[in-house]
């Protein structure tokens, strides 16, 4: 959510494939954060495409790179999202 409140039009996140995870169930527990997220995104009018989970081991060069693609994509085809300045804390 920081990354959007920062600017960002859209957020990828490249986890482990499941059950390889050097931290236990971290990407899993994304995953869990990931669909809630989608379903706000949805109730307050904003496409859930904007935020995407992709799983990819770091051999995996090709699905590194269609992940960033697809997000690019899905991103670019939607309107940019009104930017607000944030006041310091």
């Amino acid at each position: 959510m920081d990354a959007f409140l920062k600017g960002a039009d859209g957020v990828a996140i490249i986890s482990c494939h499941e059950g390889e995870c050097n931290f236990e169930n971290a990407n899993m527990n994304t995953y869990k954060h990931v669909k809630f997220l989608k379903e706000l995104f949805k109730h307050i009018g904003l496409s859930p495409e904007r935020i995407q989970q992709y799983f990819c081991a770091a051999a995996e060069i090709e699905n590194f790179v269609a992940s960033v693609k697809d997000i690019t994509n899905k991103v670019q085809s939607l309107p940019p999202l009104p930017k607000y300045k944030l006041k310091p804390n």
